[in-house]
């Protein structure tokens, strides 16, 4: 039997909080992209740990719930990866 680990929306507040981006475990999706965008923004030293992030979530066994990713997908897009 095959284990698959699903990130959803309470999961990736939680592991943004943890890099430090200021979201708020009751966000919307949208707001959360926004805040996200903007912070990327203000300290692009902080790409990098996003975008591993990202990474990672993308691996195999790994479910990314439709909302998360298109938050994840957006981000990537407005900074060209």
């Amino acid at each position: 039997m095959m284990i698959v680990d699903l990130i959803d929306e309470v999961d990736f507040i939680e592991k943004l909080k943890g890099l430090g981006v200021p979201v708020e475990e009751d966000m919307q999706m949208l707001d959360v992209q926004a805040r996200l965008h903007a912070w990327l923004q203000d300290y692009p030293e902080q790409r990098p740990f996003i975008f591993a992030l990202f990474k990672d979530m993308q691996g195999d066994n790994i479910s990314v719930l439709p909302e998360v990713a298109s938050v994840i997908k957006s981000i990537e897009v407005a900074f060209s990866l």
